[in-house]
Order: C-alpha cells, then structure tokens, then sequence
C-alpha cells in the first residue's frame, strides 16, 4: 500500500460546491454538472485523483486504463455520520473496477461499508506489510491485527485477481535484475523505477518493487 499525500482540493470542486442553493450530495456530483470546458466536475476530481495517485489503484496498487476504476469513499458516504465526508476531498481516493459477475471484488469494491484499518493515507502504511516472492502481501508484524484485517477486507491476497500473479512476476524481475546488474548500476536503475514515469505515472505494484530492492528497513 503506497502512501498517498493528497494534494489541495481541485480549485472547480470547492467553487462547484459554493454555488448551489444548498448543500450538495452525491447524487447531484455523480450526474456529471458540465463544466465551461465541456467536461463535468466528476471528471475534473476523477482526473485529479488519477493524477495524485500516479495512475495506480489507491489500494493494491495495479495500474488501470483512464476510463476504469472508480472514485472511492474512504469512510462509506452511505453511512450517517460520514454525511459531511461524501463530497470532502480528502475522504475520495480511485480504487480499481468492479470485477465480473461472479468474480471476487477487491480493493474499494471489496471494503463495502467498512473503513480499512489501515489506510494509503496513514504515514506509515508503506511500513505495515511486506512482500512475498509468491505474490502475497503480508503484515510486517505477525501480531499487527490491523494489517491483517486490512488485507482481508480489501481481499488483497486473493488469488483469482490478475493483480496477485502480477505482483510475484514484479518481485522476480527486481531479484533477477538485483542479481545481475552491478550495485551503482542497479541502484541507479531501481530509483528511476520509482520515480514518476515521463507520462506522470507510478510503476504498478510499487511497493513491492520498493520491497523487493530491499529499500524498507
């Protein structure tokens, strides 16, 4: 779980919000308000989360198309005592799509109404689980209860999601790569993965690559 430091609310959201007779919810976001350039103000929040996150799932960090995923609610807006968090920026992360009928969900999708204990808004998320060869994500601290409860409700582990199988190929390509390039050489090599690519973009799975290089003590 990378973490995520959010940046200022988009300045067409907060003024979209001031100009309604009164206090808008989700119903009145989600209809897509058309904005002067002809995009609508979901559009707008959806881009900038894409962007803040760098293009990758808030939760397992898989890389998705621009049109996929969806604007999650990291305290469910269902819930009455989250009213005042439906439309707050800081409460809006982008989780990947829903899976096929008949498939597992994960991620934001999985979490329903509940709030994982464990956030990629928490400084130290990155810190609370390593990372297996095989693919699985683990708590870092066997009695870390709220690791272990993060990774069952947002069903990181399960092994029907194409993400599972991605994370161990990632993890063998660092080893290999590790094993074969001089140290400077690698070194070099491993932080320009981490970077944000020229596109704006993060790397998918990029704690475990972080983790596979042996970059968390």
């Amino acid at each position: 779980m990378k973490r995520i430091v959010k940046n200022p609310e988009p300045t067409a959201f907060a003024n979209w919000k001031t100009n309604w007779s009164h206090t808008p919810g989700w119903d009145e976001f989600d209809q897509g308000t058309k904005q002067a350039d002809g995009t609508s103000i979901k559009e707008k929040v959806k881009a900038a989360l894409i962007e803040e996150q760098g293009g990758i799932c808030c939760f397992c960090e898989k890389k998705f198309k621009r049109d996929h995923g969806h604007i999650d609610h990291l305290r469910a807006k269902s819930k009455p005592e989250n009213l005042d968090l439906v439309l707050a920026y800081n409460n809006l992360l982008y989780s990947c799509p829903e899976n096929p009928k008949g498939k597992p969900q994960t991620c934001g999708h999985a979490q329903g109404e509940e709030t994982p204990p464990i956030t990629p808004l928490d400084a130290d998320c990155e810190l609370r689980f390593i990372y297996s060869v095989s693919g699985a994500i683990l708590p870092r601290s066997r009695n870390d209860d709220e690791a272990i409860q993060t990774i069952a409700l947002l069903n990181l582990n399960d092994e029907q999601a194409v993400f599972y199988g991605k994370r161990a190929e990632t993890y063998k390509e660092i080893m290999e790569k590790q094993k074969t390039l001089p140290p400077e050489v690698f070194k070099h090599w491993i932080t320009n993965m981490l970077k944000r690519q020229p596109d704006g973009t993060f790397k998918e799975f990029w704690t475990t690559r972080k983790y596979a290089a042996g970059l968390y003590s």
